[in-house]
């Protein structure tokens, strides 16, 4: 009976990728690429802040009209043939320019002396993941919302890694040991058994 399952699953999944399930797949990862794109570009941010010591202005600068510029191309195809397209590209032109607004007044202001640059990293994260989840409701956009709300968590996750980076490099340390111990006695137990 087991057997039979097996072999029916076997057969349904070599239907599935000899109709086109791969295909379908790639179209599907195709149209979340907008969405990881921005959580990609946001993280590589906080990272390139991070390590180079500078607040990478330029950076968020660039990555802002990038963010502004996916929510209204969802916007777009959301409102396809409603008429409201061009007050929602201005609505998003707007909310974008005050989010980038926002971002200049952080790095050029006298707070910028108080904080380092991980802190003005993690202050411009939380900027871009608020205008993409403000934007992500406006349109009603659940993947932007979602797509904000993971950049919003990204944030204190990112602070932790820094805090506990030596903490983390330890348990690296104590793992590779462990991993390499267990790779030679289940090498040398394969060994002795054939």
């Amino acid at each position: 009976m087991l057997t039979m399952q097996i072999q029916e699953a076997a057969r349904a999944n070599r239907k599935f990728f000899a109709v086109g399930g791969l295909r379908a797949g790639a179209v599907g990862l195709l149209n979340e690429l907008p969405y990881i794109a921005i959580i990609v570009l946001g993280l590589v941010g906080i990272c390139w802040t991070s390590i180079s010591g500078t607040s990478a202005t330029a950076y968020w600068v660039i990555l802002t009209p990038i963010c502004a510029f996916v929510c209204s191309a969802v916007g777009w195809r959301r409102d396809a043939g409603t008429g409201e397209r061009v007050a929602m590209i201005v609505t998003q032109i707007v909310k974008w320019a005050a989010v980038l607004v926002a971002m200049y007044l952080i790095t050029i202001s006298d707070t910028s002396k108080l904080l380092n640059s991980d802190a003005r990293g993690l202050m411009l994260l939380t900027l871009l993941a608020l205008g993409v989840f403000v934007s992500g409701i406006h349109l009603r956009a659940w993947r932007l919302c979602v797509t904000g709300a993971f950049l919003a968590v990204a944030v204190p996750i990112a602070a932790w890694f820094e805090q506990a980076a030596l903490l983390l490099l330890l348990i690296g340390a104590a793992l590779i040991p462990f991993g390499l111990a267990r790779w030679w006695v289940r090498n040398r137990v394969l060994r002795s058994a054939a």
